[in-house]
């Protein structure tokens, strides 16, 4: 008796999307077009090095989306920080970016950002994981922290800082500058 290859086939690969993409509204920002697309390309990406890089016809052809809203989406998705797209040649190459949204007491506090390697995806979760438990984010390898917000409370009052490297910290209260510089040299 022959092995005869069987004709049933069935395409078993997966990707992931963080909830945190729909629950913090990242979805809603893009609209419906790009995570379309996004979700095409994340299809696509090389499972050891997780570049991808669909042309836009075959991008519209799986999205159901036409070319000249693929290309606007892109754009979206660029602006977004969700995908960084370098030329070779003619062809388009995809790098997506994964984000999370860290809250502390139900408010925005930072986000973590890495590139989408579906090898790696589980490593760079379990690191996501440690570093909030531990809070000290200077052995981190694959998380770029994007965001940072502290809260800063200054004679009472309430003083949202979305960027502190933008900020001199000179020129705020010694320990508070003292303070910041300690968590800022951890996250780095």
């Amino acid at each position: 008796m022959t092995n005869v290859p069987s004709p049933l086939r069935a395409q078993t690969q997966w990707f992931h999307l963080f909830k945190a993409m729909v629950d913090h509204g990242e979805v809603a920002r893009i609209g419906p077009y790009a995570f379309t697309v996004y979700a095409v390309i994340k299809a696509h990406a090389n499972y050891h090095s997780g570049i991808a890089y669909p042309g836009i016809e075959l991008i519209a052809e799986k999205s159901g989306v036409s070319p000249a809203q693929v290309k606007r989406a892109l754009a979206v998705l660029q602006a977004a920080g969700l995908i960084t797209k370098t030329k070779t040649g003619r062809s388009n190459h995809y790098t997506l970016r994964e984000k999370v949204q860290i809250t502390e007491a139900d408010l925005p506090h930072t986000v973590a950002t890495w590139d989408y390697v579906p090898s790696r995806t589980q490593h760079a979760v379990s690191e996501l994981k440690k570093t909030m438990l531990t809070g000290d984010f200077a052995g981190t390898q694959i998380l770029n922290i994007e965001r940072l917000n502290i809260q800063i409370n200054l004679a009472g009052g309430n003083s949202q800082v979305e960027d502190t490297r933008s900020i001199d910290l000179d020129q705020l209260d010694p320990s508070i500058a003292k303070t910041l510089r300690k968590h800022l040299n951890r996250s780095q």
